[in-house]
Formats: C-alpha cells, structure tokens, sequence
C-alpha cells in the first residue's frame, strides 16, 4: 500500500471511528434508505439531568446512546426521557419532555418523539399532552410506568388522560401487570394501546399474550423478559397476528440486539418479520395524530 493510500485508508477509517463513537443524523440519502430499516417502538434516552436506567453507565449521554444503536443497527426509533419516567413534579416531565423534542430535532428524520406525564396535577398533565402535540407533533405517549411514581390507572385522573389520548388519536404505551392490562384493554376500548414485554413467567406470557388477542387496541412490544423463549414469538404472531407485535427494545435498559437475533432467527415469513421490526410502528405513526370525530 502506498503512503498516499495507507493516509487515506487511516483518514477514512477515523472518520467512521468518530461517527460511531459520537452517532449522527441522518443524511437525506441514508434516511431514504432506512424507510424499510429497523424501527424500535421503545427507547428511553440518558437524560440530560443524569437520569439513566442502567444500573452501571456505559452510554452516559446522547452521543453514546446513538452510537450504539448504530452498533446494533438500529437506525429508528421512538424515544422518551428518563427524566420524565421519574418525575415528581410537572416541571420534571416537561423538562423531560422538551429534551426529547430537542434531540428529535438535532437527529432529524431518526427519532419520533413521545410524552411522559405524571397524573397528580392532572389539569397540567394534560395540558403538557396537549402542547407536547401542537407544539412538537408527538403523537406517542409514554412509555408510562405507574410503578415508578406510584400512581393506579383505576383512576379518574387517569380516565382522563387515556380519554385525551382517544380524542387526539395518540397511541399510549402503558408497562402493566397482567391484570391492569385486561382494565385498561377493556375499559378504554377506543385508545390505541402499546403494551411492553410479554411477560417474567410461563403463565403470563400466556395471560398477557391472550389479553392482546382478545383486543383489537391494543399492541404489544417485544422488551425485556420473555421475548429469549424461542417459540414465544411465533406463538405471540399467531394469536395475536403479526400487524399488533412491534419491535422494542427497551434500551437503555435493556439490549437492543438481543430482540433483533430472535425476531431475525424467529420462525416467521419474511411479510410478518418486515410487520413486526419496522412496518407496524410505521403505520401506528402515520395513522396518529389527527382528531377523531
């Protein structure tokens, strides 16, 4: 190799090496490409305030986020703040939520955003749904995770939210127990439902899995614990039909190529495969948004 070469070779190799260590947007050629790329329904940004889900910090911060989902191959996705997911006060979740309409627009046509609130002060929640979709377009709510703040979804303050949520035709994405989720399915028949994870045991993975099926709202996300028993997935396909199971990750928490290998390796055609790692989320996004009547 010459010396001319060899000095190119190395220039373009730290290049590559500085766009992975620091992640990027996407160019219009390469968010051309990704319009089939892999899509996750279920991502929690580090926030900007240390707030990070891991309980040992490798990717401390947005840059370091994104270049590993890059690692991965993941180059979509739907993202909230950590900071949001732990509020104690509306001030918190708007923080959260505003540091995610920022980095939707500093990693343009590569993240969509999604609202977190709290329902204590339940006037303000919904104002903060409210200007979360006029003022930034988000048509995603939550990923909501009463556990965390120690809220029920049993609730008139959370009727309300789940009733906005219809009427603006947003999709909420509710972590649930088995039984909160048979509520939520069957009382607010009208709002499209995202359920993460299919379940920590034989039994609920089943029960989970059969409360999906019987609802025609609601969805379900493939993080976290259940989705490493090789035939859950496939089951999950035919009971429910592939067009209601995404793709997520649940990263930070979580690893994203983990769920890739056994959605990849699943026993699915390749129309149900293309469905569950980026179609569906796609169509959930598009058809999001507008008024019903």
């Amino acid at each position: 190799m010459s010396h001319i070469h060899r000095r190119q070779w190395m220039r373009s190799g730290l290049v590559a090496l500085s766009q992975f260590l620091i992640g990027k947007p996407l160019d219009r050629e390469a968010e051309a490409e990704t319009r089939r790329g892999i899509f996750d329904a279920h991502l929690h940004i580090p926030s900007d305030n240390g707030e990070n889900f891991q309980w040992h910090l490798v990717t401390r911060n947005m840059n370091e986020f994104v270049a590993y989902l890059d690692k991965c191959g993941v180059r979509r996705g739907v993202i909230s703040s950590s900071w949001s997911n732990k509020a104690q006060t509306p001030e918190d979740y708007r923080q959260g939520n505003r540091e995610v309409a920022k980095y939707v627009e500093r990693y343009k046509g590569r993240f969509r955003g999604s609202c977190v609130i709290t329902p204590f002060r339940i006037d303000e929640a919904l104002r903060e749904i409210e200007d979360c979709h006029r003022q930034f377009g988000f048509v995603w709510l939550g990923e909501f995770c009463n556990y965390m703040t120690n809220y029920r979804y049993d609730t008139a303050e959370w009727t309300e939210v789940m009733n906005l949520a219809a009427r603006l035709n947003l999709v909420a994405q509710i972590h649930a127990t088995a039984k909160e989720m048979q509520y939520l399915a069957e009382t607010f028949p009208k709002t499209t439902i995202v359920f993460p994870h299919l379940g920590g045991s034989r039994d609920d993975i089943f029960a989970r899995i059969d409360i999906v099926a019987k609802h025609k709202n609601a969805y379900i996300d493939l993080s976290g614990s259940g989705i490493e028993r090789v035939g859950i997935l496939e089951y999950a396909a035919r009971e429910i039909g592939a067009d209601r199971v995404l793709y997520g990750s649940d990263f930070t928490i979580n690893e994203p190529s983990a769920v890739l290998a056994r959605v990849q390796n699943a026993f699915l055609t390749t129309d149900d495969r293309e469905k569950i790692l980026f179609r569906n989320v796609e169509r959930l996004l598009a058809h999001a948004g507008g008024r019903k009547t």
